[in-house]
């Protein structure tokens, strides 16, 4: 360890605190493209804050045309990269604090963004201040790369790549100490069905939405109907969803408004949270519905439903690197012209997504199944050359063995011939990213920065 290093690490933490706590406060969700800004105003306000914060502390900057970012030390030699991403997940709902407050309170750094992964990026941008303020010669360059569409689809990252090299190693922290060396393949499928207006049925639904993303467990869910009839309602009363989603009501005039309360949760988790889709499914498989709405809820629900390991949908799996296939219903939807949800699938590394998207459209007929946003799996052999500079650098800050593992979260890492995921999240942690209260320890910050110093050192002045 070099501890010069480590202490400006010590001496930078309260300023780092602050800036981590002002890009919080921007709220960097995806919005309407403008001139410059494609993926809207406040992901462009927090990647030009970020920008200015490096070169600020004296670093090279470079905007991609809005797309992505970096901050660049060092001037010839090989590239190691460091990618974070400054876009957020909506917040959501049931927060105790202002999610876009920057609060910093009881020992951590509260709001969206403040793990997931506006923390750790900065707590890396002081880590690299650090080696800069040391002053020790090097000869590789790094690049902490700014990614600004990661929560989305990652057209930054594609777009940026297309502009920029790549380097030859990378680490995200944006996942889990000590090392993720695979992640499972990610593909999201929307599935419509057009409506028929004219189709009969007692009970006409004049809303039902729910989710905010594909890849977050929905917590809350509504639904209205009309005409409000006691079969109906006893129905109601006396229906448990059978995950424990709260079902509460209200009727007005005509109209009946059934509303489902859950508990969000990562899409690559989806078995820890409680998903109000699928108890509002479950509650409308029984009515008598027009054809369209009933021929959406009864495939949705018979094949998905309360399931989160596509048993149903015939898909369920798993290998001996990452587990088990997981299936998240996140969003439904609904107008005049058609009906339409989201489900977001982590699927292991051995599995063959072409089978896999036959199968489900085959299964979910007759509605229509289009995939989107794929990512093909990640893995990192254990005995390569990053892999070893990560558990040594890991083992010497921590004292810990540098465990290998894999999740079904999706990481920047895919996005470069070598990477992996490293931090910020430390074993025993509760992890609480597209969560409400999402926050992370300050203390577990200056770790972050303190472990992403030594491995800066390392990369630029010992890396052949």
């Amino acid at each position: 360890m070099n501890e010069k290093i480590d202490k400006i690490v010590l001496s930078l933490k309260e300023e780092m605190f602050k800036e981590a706590s002002n890009l919080v406060k921007i709220k960097s969700v995806q919005s309407d493209p403008a001139p410059g800004k494609p993926f809207g105003e406040g992901v462009a306000q927090a990647l030009d804050y970020a920008l200015k914060l490096g070169e600020r502390l004296g670093f090279r900057v470079k905007n991609v045309d809005g797309y992505a970012g970096h901050i660049e030390y060092g001037e010839t030699g090989k590239l190691f990269a460091v990618l974070g991403h400054l876009d957020i997940v909506p917040e959501g709902e049931g927060w105790s604090v202002d999610p876009y407050g920057g609060i910093i309170k009881d020992g951590y750094l509260w709001g969206r963004g403040a793990a997931d992964n506006k923390g750790p990026t900065v707590a890396v941008i002081y880590a690299l201040k650090a080696v800069k303020e040391a002053g020790v010669p090097i000869k590789n360059r790094a690049r902490i790369i700014l990614g600004t569409d990661e929560e989305s689809g990652w057209e930054c990252v594609k777009h940026y790549f297309e502009k920029e090299e790549k380097p030859v190693y990378a680490v995200t922290p944006d996942a889990a100490f000590p090392i993720i060396y695979a992640e499972k393949g990610i593909i999201t499928y929307r599935i419509r069905m057009k409506r028929d207006l004219s189709s009969s049925g007692k009970i006409k639904v004049l809303r039902f939405e729910g989710g905010d993303a594909s890849n977050v467990v929905p917590q809350s869910a509504v639904v209205e109907l009309s005409p409000v009839d006691d079969e109906t309602m006893q129905k109601l009363k006396t229906f448990r969803a059978r995950n424990n989603a709260r079902i509460d009501w209200s009727t007005e005039n005509d109209r009946l408004v059934v509303r489902a309360q859950g508990k969000s949760a990562h899409g690559s988790t989806p078995e820890k949270g409680i998903n109000a889709i699928a108890a509002l499914l479950d509650f409308l498989r029984d009515l008598d519905l027009s054809e369209d709405v009933k021929t959406f809820v009864r495939v949705l629900a018979s094949k998905i439903g309360y399931e989160t390991d596509g048993s149903s949908l015939r898909i369920a799996g798993r290998d001996c690197v990452v587990g088990d296939l997981t299936v998240n219903l996140g969003t439904v939807r609904m107008n005049d012209e058609t009906l339409e949800a989201t489900i977001n699938i982590r699927y292991p590394i051995y599995y063959s997504e072409e089978m896999m998207a036959r199968q489900i459209k085959e299964a979910l007929k007759p509605l229509d199944v289009e995939g989107e946003h794929h990512l093909p799996p990640l893995f990192v052999s254990p005995d390569s050359e990053l892999i070893k500079i990560l558990s040594e650098v890991y083992t010497e800050m921590t004292n810990q063995p540098a465990t290998l593992l894999t999740m079904g979260g999706g990481t920047y890492a895919r996005a470069v011939p070598c990477g992996v995921a490293f931090g910020p999240l430390l074993p025993g942690r509760e992890g609480t990213e597209h969560q409400p209260d999402e926050r992370i320890a300050l203390d577990d910050l200056v770790t972050v920065a303190r472990i992403y110093a030594q491995l800066f050192y390392r990369m630029l002045t010992l890396w052949e």
